[in-house]
């Protein structure tokens, strides 16, 4: 063999071992990657089983917490209820949103009165209103009235023109 036919054997060699080194890098910074995702993941999941028994024992000891006051709420609402049937506290709602009360002929008369007097002011401002509501919107279609008819005078003196000729 000559020598630049070892020589480019050498360089061949060289280039081959270059490239292996390089796979190699490749796999093992894969492998490492993997190994410490693998390791977080690990990490995590130990501090997860560990928080959580403590996160429910803290979820059980707010339950707790509320349930008693619950309790406490519905003794105190069971023990009005003893004291007071429900037609009575029916009647105590109805008396203090007005229901209780029954219209006296009074009261009938009283409502018309004001009802009368309403209906006579309220006419009085309609009329009050009504001209200048009258004369505002007769000056504005007068104008256009006026425009429209303007072209229909015309037309109707050219028709007889063109009859007679």
């Amino acid at each position: 063999m000559s020598k630049e036919s070892k020589k480019s054997l050498q360089d061949l060699k060289d280039v081959t071992n270059q490239a292996s080194e390089l796979a190699k890098s490749i796999w093992l910074a894969g492998l490492g990657a993997y190994g410490r995702a693998y390791d977080e993941a690990h990490d995590r999941y130990e501090k997860a089983s560990k928080e959580t028994p403590r996160l429910f024992t803290d979820l059980v000891d707010k339950g707790s917490r509320l349930e008693s006051q619950a309790r406490e709420k519905l003794g105190e609402v069971t023990s009005i209820g003893k004291t007071i049937s429900i037609e009575e506290r029916i009647s105590k709602m109805r008396a203090s949103l007005g229901f209780g009360h029954t219209a006296s002929v009074d009261d009938v008369e009283r409502l018309e009165k004001k009802l009368d007097a309403l209906s006579k002011k309220v006419d009085a401002l309609a009329k009050a209103n009504k001209p200048a509501a009258a004369k505002a919107p007769a000056k504005k279609a007068a104008a256009p009235a006026a425009k429209a008819a303007a072209p229909k005078a015309k037309a109707a003196r050219k028709a007889p023109a063109k009859k007679a000729v």
